[in-house]
């Protein structure tokens, strides 16, 4: 199993990834679990001067948020990219 560790100020993302296929009912909950970590990091957020996270919300999958890379098959996030961008 691969970990992938993710430090933003004094709030810190895990973020697990299996390496082995899972059931698709597993996926789902999984795409579920990981737009509702997305949210809960945004909730977490005071200050937000680029609107990066103005586009996080249910109305679009959570892959095409800003900041956040999918991977292709099971749509899980592997990566955040919010450096520089003045999250508090």
């Amino acid at each position: 199993m691969l970990v992938f560790l993710v430090c933003f100020s004094s709030f810190t993302l895990i973020v697990v990834l299996g390496q082995r296929e899972v059931p698709s009912a597993l996926v789902s909950l999984s795409n579920v679990t990981d737009q509702f970590i997305l949210l809960s990091f945004k909730s977490l957020v005071t200050k937000d001067p680029y609107n990066m996270l103005s586009n996080w919300n249910s109305n679009i999958s959570f892959c095409d948020w800003n900041g956040v890379s999918c991977s292709g098959g099971s749509q899980r996030v592997v990566a955040l990219s919010l450096f520089g961008k003045a999250l508090e």
